[in-house]
């Protein structure tokens, strides 16, 4: 590739993209396309959607299949949603499983956390993991966020950069450009668009962050896909 590109790490849409990599994040059960070179998959059980115990641990079976394809290379979104997440238990135990997920196969975690950040820590202290776990939507304060980097967390920022007064913009300037992702989420539009904002708020060159973000996506894949991009 000889340029370097931008990388959407959460996108929901699929986008035909030509200088952009993606990871859309499909659900268990969903169909996805062959691999082109630059179109990579998450695949996780949301807390919004969960079902029965017995429905649950179908889609996690699904989960752990999808895996199975090379360009399908995060578990998630998983995570705890106090607001909209249902049973809060089973939440925790299908946030659980796919942490586990994650482990055995060597996947970074792509996490959707709602007033459940204390849970979230105490999971991972708890297994100590390996892999990446990446906070997507990313919205916390200063204070919480340095919290979260003692612990290892990455973070993914979108939207709420293009709010002056959000949390998420005084933690996007309080963090190394080697914790930091972008993502569209939901947004119907380009994820350069999102890097230009990021790069007027760092004060740098949009080229810059491009770079920094290729080297922490190749840093957080390069036991997984060596030699592919």
């Amino acid at each position: 590739m000889s340029s370097i590109p931008y990388i959407d790490i959460h996108t929901h849409p699929f986008h035909n993209e030509i200088e952009t990599i993606t990871v859309q994040n499909i659900f268990p059960g969903d169909g996805f396309a062959a691999f082109n070179g630059r179109n990579f998959y998450s695949v996780g059980l949301h807390p919004w959607h969960l079902g029965s115990k017995q429905e649950n641990n179908e889609a996690l079976q699904m989960v752990e299949e999808a895996l199975e394809f090379d360009h399908v290379i995060f578990v998630g979104e998983a995570g705890l949603d106090k607001i909209n997440g249902g049973d809060f238990i089973e939440q925790l135990r299908v946030f659980e499983a796919q942490a586990v997920i994650a482990e055995e196969y060597q996947y970074p975690l792509i996490i959707h956390c709602v007033k459940a950040l204390n849970e979230v820590i105490a999971l991972r202290e708890k297994m100590n993991p390996v892999m990446p776990w990446i906070m997507h939507g990313y919205n916390g304060s200063v204070e919480i966020t340095k919290q979260l980097v003692d612990k290892g967390f990455l973070f993914s920022f979108g939207k709420n950069l293009f709010r002056e007064d959000s949390k998420a913009v005084k933690s996007f300037k309080y963090l190394p450009l080697n914790k930091i992702f972008f993502e569209t989420d939901e947004l119907d539009l380009n994820v350069d668009t999102i890097y230009e904002q990021a790069a007027a708020l760092k004060e740098m060159p949009v080229e810059v962050l491009k770079k920094a973000v290729w080297t922490n996506f190749n840093q957080i894949e390069k036991s997984l896909m060596p030699g592919r991009i």
